[in-house]
């Protein structure tokens, strides 16, 4: 009997492009492993105050609960990773909503300047990596990747909850 990868896989453009991804994921992630080391913080600590940087530049900070549901993380164990993230002087919880029970995420002037020293060079190559794709191909980027995160978080749903 014959066993064959699944179409997608099989040598072509589709599994060029997925190739492509995961080794843009990778080095993506070891950015994120490099960065965690010069702020002194466990990768998933990193990520995390990324993602609350992030939510605060969008005008939508993160609670504990949002920040859980973006690491991947159980609430007591998000918990216990805002309070490092406390302790090292990078994250703070702020009351900011007239219900004193909802606490917002908010990064404090110390992870923002670390961060934006840090990030500065990816970005500047990153940009510059933009610059040479055009206009039309960073279009087609933009509408493609959503629907290949769709896709990830469909297959990442049903093998966290089989059956």
């Amino acid at each position: 009997m014959e066993h064959r990868f699944p179409e997608v896989l099989e040598p072509g453009p589709r599994q060029q492009l997925l190739d492509a991804l995961r080794l843009y994921a990778g080095e993506y992630a070891e950015t994120s492993r490099h960065s965690a080391q010069a702020l002194s913080l466990h990768v998933t600590d990193a990520n995390a105050l990324v993602e609350i940087l992030w939510a605060e530049r969008l005008g939508d900070p993160l609670s504990p609960a949002r920040l859980a549901q973006r690491v991947g993380l159980t609430s007591g164990a998000t918990n216990a990773l805002v309070n490092r993230l406390e302790t090292a002087g990078y994250a703070a919880r702020s009351r900011e909503h007239t219900d004193r029970r909802q606490v917002t995420l908010r990064a404090t002037d110390l992870a923002r300047e670390r961060t934006q020293r840090l990030l500065r060079r990816p970005a500047e190559v990153l940009e510059a990596a933009l610059d040479q794709l055009g206009p039309d191909t960073i279009a087609t980027l933009n509408a493609a990747l959503p629907v290949l995160t769709s896709a990830l978080a469909q297959v990442n749903s049903e093998l966290a909850h089989p059956g």
